[in-house]
């Protein structure tokens, strides 16, 4: 191969690795974003099958 298409090579390459890093980016803030709805959503359940409990137990009170 001429020494030209060599050089043109690796700086497509260059470009591909940096293009690659920037698409990564956004997958880990996804990540970091899915976790905390996780982590948010575990605490909403609990509050709820709390709420529900009580409700439950408000219910036979009213009977």
């Amino acid at each position: 191969m001429s020494d030209r298409l060599l050089r043109t090579l690796q700086i497509i390459e260059k470009h591909l690795e940096k293009n690659e890093k920037w698409f990564q980016y956004p997958e880990k803030k996804m990540r970091l974003i899915e976790d905390e709805m996780h982590t948010w959503d575990a605490e909403f359940q609990k509050g709820i099958i709390s709420f529900e409990k009580m409700m439950a137990e408000f219910e036979k009170i009213m009977e």
